[in-house]
């Protein structure tokens, strides 16, 4: 008869994750690419790419029609869940004993998702390490393994999740870090950035062209507001509802978003100062970065993403950029861009190593 009793230690935890490590999930969360998902998403994201939106330009493009950012995987699942409990039943384990925070991951892109195309996700749990932090102390960060596929079988994406789980810091403590404005702080509406955004859209960016150490045009998104978590919860993950019982475990009577709406869930039950994003929102926010820059006929390969820091409601964020280096590798002109998501601070929240191929006059 399995377990039933919950998990209230770091060591029962990790001693309980690695038993369960090669273990693949059952089921697997599925999403459509049909036109309305794909705009959602660019809503939800704050991505206006005229490539994944409008049908005159993208009959224009390479690909001839509509497809969806090759992010929009995170639409199908951010899969997350066999990182945040392995292959334990999630009854277990409690926020109250144990908050987890998204920390990043690797994503591989295959292939285009054409428009309409079915993506579903399979999960497999990986490996767990422990570490150490001096601002939440011993910690695990836990693997999980996701394939994305399309209704052809064919493999879309592969992702390496990484979870934190640590001991609740207890007595409404929080996590610290540098929020304090750096010079003259300024509420930026982040609404119209979306429509003001320039891009590099149908003019090619040629490898030739590039210069390792060049600077990529900063993105701003503004001050992040109660709206844009509503808009990335509901436009990229989709609408659900809470039972009783949830909210009752949860000790909340608002559990959007995870418990992310609750102000007073986010500092008790996940030492947050207040309502948070979800770590993915800011990937898709450095895959936006990238693609703005390389242009329509550019391809996202694969994006090496580590989230440090925190995003809360109030928290203004610009991402910056630049060519860490330029090769050839396989008959492929490559440029890998060093991304990443700055606070009011100056503190970067989240970093990423993108690589994208590039057209060649050849």
């Amino acid at each position: 008869m399995p377990d039933a009793s919950p998990i209230t230690t770091l060591d029962d935890f990790e001693e309980e994750f690695r038993r369960g490590g090669g273990e693949t999930l059952h089921g697997g969360a599925s999403t459509q690419a049909s036109l309305d998902n794909i705009r959602r998403c660019g809503d939800g994201v704050g991505d206006y790419n005229p490539l994944w939106r409008d049908e005159a330009h993208a009959a224009q493009s390479r690909f001839g029609m509509i497809t969806a950012p090759p992010i929009f995987i995170y639409a199908a699942s951010l899969g997350v869940r066999a990182a945040i409990y392995g292959a334990i039943d999630p009854a277990r384990l409690s926020s109250r004993h144990f908050p987890m925070n998204y920390a990043g991951g690797t994503i591989e892109f295959h292939r285009p998702i054409w428009r309409d195309d079915v993506i579903t996700a399979r999960e497999q749990v990986g490996e767990i390490t422990r570490k150490h932090s001096e601002r939440i102390g011993p910690f695990c960060i836990c693997t999980g393994i996701v394939t994305f596929h399309n209704q052809r079988k064919e493999l879309v994406a592969t992702k390496t999740t990484l979870m934190a789980r640590y001991r609740n810091l207890g007595g409404g403590q929080t996590i610290e870090y540098d929020r304090e404005p750096k010079g003259q702080a300024l509420d930026i509406a982040p609404d119209p950035l979306v429509w003001e955004r320039e891009r590099r859209g149908a003019e090619p960016r040629y490898w030739e062209d590039v210069v390792q150490g060049e600077a990529i045009p900063s993105l701003e998104k503004g001050t992040y507001t109660v709206t844009e978590l509503f808009l990335f919860t509901h436009g990229v993950l989709g609408t659900r509802r809470s039972q009783r019982a949830a909210l009752e475990a949860e000790g909340s009577t608002d559990l959007g978003g995870g418990g992310r709406f609750d102000a007073k869930h986010a500092q008790q039950r996940r030492n947050m100062p207040g309502q948070f994003d979800f770590g993915p929102q800011r990937v898709c926010w450095m895959s936006q970065i990238a693609t703005d820059w390389m242009g329509d006929d550019g391809t996202l390969k694969r994006m090496d993403s580590k989230v440090r820091h925190p995003n809360i409601v109030g928290d203004t964020n610009t991402l910056h950029g630049e060519v860490a280096r330029k090769y050839v590798q396989d008959g492929e002109h490559l440029a890998d861009l060093d991304v990443w998501v700055e606070n009011q601070a100056g503190l970067a929240t989240a970093l990423s190593r993108v690589t994208v191929a590039l057209p060649t006059r050849a």
